[in-house]
């Protein structure tokens, strides 16, 4: 399996790619302020948004490869995952709908765009079905972890033999 590498310059390109990002979106949002075409600005707001998320996933994708902790609660990680699983039931609905629509309207400029929300529908549904595998579930921090890592090891500097309701290591 391919890793971009923990590389400085990996870590740079990528904030430099969110930088363009947010500056593309900002200016994309300027040049067509002030049109007066509803549609028009609707359209390019969506494009500029799109921007903001590419430039918001660069910066999660150098986080990583800074090594910057991903850990949560797994009180945390129950409510992401509840959370998550509410937003792919709406994610599926919307989808089902979208495709509904696709084949009614007639109109292949509206087509076109009700084809582009369900392909970042799809994506977004793949995403988010895939989040804590991808990033989250390998870094769930224990509830009992902080306890031991409170409690236990640091009184033992890590030597503490197991608890009684651990498994030796």
């Amino acid at each position: 399996m391919f890793y971009l590498s923990k590389s400085n310059s990996n870590i740079e390109k990528l904030k430099e790619l969110a930088k363009k990002e947010e500056d593309y979106a900002v200016k994309l949002d300027k040049d067509v302020r002030g049109y007066g075409n509803d549609v028009l600005q609707q359209i390019i707001d969506s494009v500029a948004i799109d921007s903001t998320k590419h430039a918001a996933l660069y910066k999660a994708c150098a986080s990583i490869l800074e090594g910057k902790s991903l850990s949560i609660t797994d009180i945390e990680f129950e409510q992401l995952q509840k959370s998550l699983n509410e937003h792919i039931k709406v994610e599926v609905d919307m989808l089902k709908m979208v495709d509904t629509m696709i084949i009614r309207i007639k109109d292949p400029r509206i087509r076109m765009m009700l084809n582009h929300i369900r392909d970042d529908e799809y994506r977004h549904h793949t995403l988010l079905k895939n989040i804590n595998q991808m990033v989250v579930k390998k870094e769930v921090l224990l509830e009992q972890d902080v306890w031991n890592m409170l409690f236990r090891d640091a009184l033992t500097h890590g030597h503490a033999p197991p608890g009684p309701y651990e498994e030796p290591e």
